[in-house]
C-alpha cells in the first residue's frame, strides 16, 4: 500500500523518473519511505539516501547513524552522511527543535546540490498532519497554518505520504522485518508536538484533522488574494510599517498574522484578532517574545524589540547554489561566472579561500572603495549613516578571512572589477530587508 500511495503521489504530481534524496533519520516513517523509495528504481528513479546525525543524544544519536548504514547496505543504496551539530547560539535564539530543523534541512539541501537530485523527499504522514493542524490551532495561526504541512515546498522538497497513517507504516515496515529506531526525545512532554500526539490518540480524529488541511490548502488562494489586496506595507528585515490597514477585523487579523509569522517564525503564544481589536486602543503591544506593536506620528510599525539582536550566523557560500539565510528571511545569490547585471567583483591575484556569509563581528575590518588600508567596519557603518539597530543584521560575503560585500552597501577596495574582461562573480541578496 505504501508504495502505491507513494507512485500515485508522484503520478499525480507529475514528478518525472530523477535522481532524489531521501531523508532517513532510522525511525518507522523514514525507514518505510526509503523502502518504497527503492522501489521506484524499477521505474528509473536513482536514490540516494541522505542521514543527518545532530549528535544531540549520544550513542543513541551514533546508533540511529549505524542502522541507516546498515539498511542502505542491505538494499544496495548511495548514502550521504552529515554532520549536524548544533551552534548553541542558534539553541538559545531559536528554540532546539527549530534550530535542529534549519541545519537539517540545510543539510539536505547541500546534499542534494552535490549529487545533483532533482527533490529531496522526506517521511511526513498523516499523523504528522493531524498532529499540525491541532498545534496550529491551539497556536492561533490562522487559515494560513491550518493548511498544515504542505506536499511540495517551493525549495524542492517532497512529502509524498501524507495520505498514509503510522500505523500502515509500521505495519510495512513489519513486513519487512526491520526493527527501526526510537528517538527517545519523542517521548518529552516538554515538547508542544509529543503533547499534542498524546492528545491526537485521545480523539481518534486523525483522518478530521488531516481533511482540515486539504481544505484550507484548497481555500487558501482565494483568501490570499484578498490579503494582498488589502496589503500596504513597507518591510524590512526587523520590521514591518503598515501604510494603510483594512477596516474589516477578520483581515487586519490575517495581515497581522503574517506579518508576525515573517518577522518570527516561530511565535506561538499571540492572538491576532485580539491585536486587531486593541490596534487603537495601545501605543504599544507585546506581541510575542520578539516583538512588539509600536504607534507612531507615521501609523503603525510592528518590529523586532529594538534592544534585540539577531542571532550570530555563518553559512558556507557555493558558487551557483542560492543561500538562505534563514535567521534574515533572504537568500544570497553568488554566481560565477558574472551574467546578469548584479554587483560584480573580482578575486585579487593569488587570493584563494572559501566563501562564506555572515554578519558583523567585533573587529571586523573593511576596505572601502578608493581607500587605501581597511578601517573598522564599525566606524565604516557610521560613515554611511547605517542604523544601528540593522548594523547586525546585514549580510557580510568573505572571502577567507576577508570581506568582499557588505550587502546592499558596498564592494571592497581589494574585490573590485580591475579587468573587465577577467573572470567576474557577481552577488545579490533576495528577500526582505
Amino acid at each position: 500500500m505504501v508504495v502505491e500511495a507513494l507512485r500515485a503521489f508522484l503520478r499525480e504530481h507529475e514528478v518525472a523518473p530523477c535522481r532524489i534524496v531521501v531523508a532517513v533519520s532510522g525511525g518507522v516513517d523514514s525507514t518505510a519511505l526509503l523502502l518504497a523509495c527503492a522501489a521506484l528504481r524499477d521505474d528509473g528513479f536513482a536514490v540516494v539516501a541522505a542521514h543527518v546525525n545532530h549528535h544531540l543524544r549520544g550513542d543513541e544519536s551514533d546508533a540511529d547513524e549505524a542502522f541507516v548504514r546498515a539498511l542502505c547496505a542491505r538494499y544496495d543504496l548511495a548514502l550521504e552522511v552529515a554532520d549536524g551539530t548544533l551552534d548553541p547560539e542558534r539553541v538559545r535564539a531559536r528554540g532546539i527543535e527549530a534550530a535542529a530543523r534549519e541545519v537539517r534541512y540545510a543539510r539536505l539541501q547541500e546534499i542534494r546540490a552535490r549529487t545533483n537530485a532533482k527533490w529531496i523527499v522526506t517521511a511526513h504522514q498523516k499523523n504528522d498532519q493531524a498532529e499540525t493542524v491541532l498545534m496550529r490551532l491551539l497556536t492561533d495561526s490562522g487559515i494560513a497554518g491550518l493548511r498544515g504541512i504542505h506536499p511540495i515546498r517551493d525549495d524542492r522538497v517532497l512529502r509524498p505520504l501524507l495520505d498514509v497513517t503510522r500505523a500502515q507504516l509500521e505495519a510495512f515496515v513489519r513486513e519487512h522485518d526491520l526493527t527501526p529506531r526510537h528517538d527517545s526525545s519523542n517521548d518529552d512532554p516538554r515538547f508542544l508536538r509529543n503533547r499534542v500526539r498524546a492528545l491526537l490518540r485521545e480523539l481518534n480524529a486523525t483522518d478530521n484533522l488531516a481533511n482540515v488541511a486539504r481544505d484550507a490548502r484548497a481555500q487558501w488562494p482565494i483568501l490570499e488574494r484578498a490579503i494582498d489586496d488589502a496589503e500596504r506595507v513597507e518591510c524590512t528585515a526587523r520590521e514591518t510599517r503598515f501604510l494603510e490597514l483594512p477596516h474589516e477585523t477578520w483581515l487586519l487579523a490575517a495581515l497581522l498574522r503574517r506579518h508576525i509569522r515573517r518577522l518570527d517564525p516561530d511565535a506561538r503564544d499571540f492572538d491576532a484578532t485580539r491585536l486587531a481589536h486593541d490596534l487603537d486602543r495601545q501605543r504599544r503591544i507585546s506581541v510575542t517574545k520578539h516583538l512588539e506593536l509600536v504607534r507612531d506620528a507615521r501609523g503603525y510599525v510592528l518590529r523586532k524589540h529594538r534592544h534585540e539582536a539577531p542571532p550570530p550566523f555563518a553559512f558556507e557560500i557555493t558558487p551557483n547554489v542560492p543561500t538562505h539565510l534563514e535567521p534574515l528571511a533572504q537568500t544570497l545569490h553568488l554566481v560565477h561566472p558574472a551574467r546578469d547585471g548584479h554587483q560584480r567583483f573580482q578575486l585579487p591575484r593569488a587570493t584563494k579561500g572559501v566563501f562564506t556569509v555572515r554578519n558583523r563581528r567585533g573587529g571586523d575590518r573593511f576596505q572601502p572603495l578608493g581607500m587605501d588600508r581597511p578601517k573598522k567596519l564599525k566606524d565604516f557603518l557610521i560613515d554611511r549613516k547605517i542604523a544601528a539597530e540593522v548594523r547586525d543584521s546585514i549580510p557580510l560575503l568573505l572571502c577567507g578571512d576577508e570581506i568582499v560585500w557588505v550587502a546592499g552597501v558596498e564592494i571592497s577596495e581589494r574585490f573590485k572589477v580591475t579587468d573587465p574582461a577577467g573572470e567576474l562573480y557577481e552577488v545579490w541578496l533576495e528577500g526582505s530587508r
